[in-house]
């Protein structure tokens, strides 16, 4: 259903340079900037750029930068990209296109202390997952960000003696989210094991 949320936003524009973007890196490195994204081949010349303001994240980017590159040079047989362009629809493309992806290990985003999502083990026999200690958390529902959501039941995390690791919502229910594209970027790191990969993105 359509979302009843108000989209409007909050954004800083530079006074003298409204076409750029606010880019906040850390707290001592922000700054109203562009982002140049390039295409190039194995021996460093540049096929395809695209401009756009710092604020809009690579992975927005890879797709128009993609198309240009196969209308105006070929569809390449190999992509390589750095961390910023590994996401779920990215690795759906390629896979798609047919080309083979040569993405690097992304550092999981979970707060430290607490337990990674990977120890959540995924049974795609009955869609669910299994959390550390064999509890099941079933599918809900899915999202507008085209996540799957997979949530445990409550009663029994309560008195799980992993809670504190778990999660921090007060209804002591975890929730796992699976991207619908998830099987392209799990074979995009399947891949990130092989020679093949690792002498492709030592270049």
């Amino acid at each position: 259903p359509p979302s009843k949320k108000d989209p409007t936003r909050e954004v800083k524009e530079s006074t003298t340079d409204p076409e750029s973007g606010y880019y906040v890196k850390s707290e001592r490195e922000k700054m109203f900037a562009y982002s140049f994204h390039t295409a190039c081949d194995a021996n460093g010349f540049v096929l395809g750029t695209i401009v756009k303001p710092a604020n809009v994240h690579d992975s927005q980017v890879f797709h128009e930068l993609f198309d240009q590159l196969k209308d105006k040079v070929c569809r390449p047989k190999v992509a390589a990209v750095d961390a910023g362009y590994k996401t779920p629809a990215i690795a759906k493309k390629l896979q798609e296109e047919g080309v083979h992806p040569v993405m690097p290990y992304k550092r999981p985003m979970t707060p430290k202390g607490y337990i990674r999502k990977n120890e959540f083990v995924y049974d795609e026999y009955y869609d669910c997952f299994l959390c550390p200690q064999n509890q099941v958390l079933s599918y809900r529902t899915t999202n507008r960000e085209g996540y799957r959501e997979y949530v445990s039941d409550p009663r029994i995390c309560e008195t799980c003696p992993l809670l504190a690791q778990c999660t921090k919502s007060q209804n002591h229910q975890k929730l796992v989210l699976r991207h619908i594209w998830q099987d392209a970027l799990d074979e995009a790191e399947h891949l990130r094991h092989t020679e093949r990969n690792r002498d492709i993105y030592a270049k």
